[in-house]
């Protein structure tokens, strides 16, 4: 992970595999980086028989574990469950606890497809393009995904592709979005993504004495740094 941690409690022998992330811990302090770090990724398949035993018995933590498991029958929300463990160790301060639960809390009460289209926006704000771009194309594959919703999926999608530069692509994405949305931000996101696609570029995005010195390599990245700002 790249961190030093001081683990105050057993360490396994048997790590825990998060798939998500194709990743082992061995703590449950290294557990508490993973959420803090990862929050917005955090589905309720973490409320897992598996990782309640694995808490039991590698880290013989029974009365967490016990916690968990009464979180878990009673139905309790993935925020609770969450919360629970973060408070097992010293990793994670108040602030942050509190601030991964106002992040789960967002989840609450929504459909499935839904809580897909705000960790998808989350990625997208975190610039991850590649991977939001993945998560937007499998929501606009399912059926329920139709009308105002598709267009706002389509609009995001389009600010990715711009993010890695396939203005070809964000145009397209834009136009489908104005399609289903009637948003008249979409339809001008879609015609600043044509002129990039074909070169052209708004002076009136930096000023004359920056355009001097930069060259049309840097202008173009300065620009579309200002593009993607206002397209969200």
């Amino acid at each position: 992970m790249g961190e030093l941690f001081l683990c105050q409690r057993e360490i396994a022998s048997v790590p825990y595999f998060i798939e998500s992330i194709s990743l082992n811990v061995y703590s449950l302090e290294e557990l508490c980086y993973y959420l803090k770090e990862n929050i917005d990724l955090v589905d309720t398949s973490l409320m897992e028989e598996e990782l309640i035993s694995w808490i039991q018995t590698e880290l013989k933590l029974t009365s967490l574990s016990e916690q968990l498991s009464r979180l878990k029958s009673e139905g309790k929300s993935l925020t609770e469950f969450v919360a629970a463990l973060a408070a097992g160790c010293n990793y994670c301060t108040k602030e942050e606890i509190v601030h991964m639960r106002e992040r789960l809390a967002a989840f609450e009460n929504k459909s499935e497809t839904e809580c897909r289209k705000i960790r998808a926006d989350r990625l997208l704000e975190k610039k991850m393009y590649n991977a939001c771009i993945l998560a937007y194309s499998r929501l606009l594959e399912q059926p329920e995904v139709t009308g105002l919703f598709a267009g706002n999926i389509y609009h995001n999608l389009g600010t990715a592709y711009a993010g890695l530069f396939l203005f070809e692509d964000a145009a397209d994405c834009y136009g489908k979005a104005y399609e289903k949305n009637q948003n008249p931000r979409s339809l001008q996101q879609r015609q600043a993504a044509v002129n990039l696609a074909e070169g052209i570029l708004p002076k009136e995005n930096i000023t004359a004495e920056e355009a001097k010195l930069l060259q049309p390599e840097e202008e173009l990245k300065e620009w579309a740094d200002a593009y993607l700002r206002s397209s969200r």
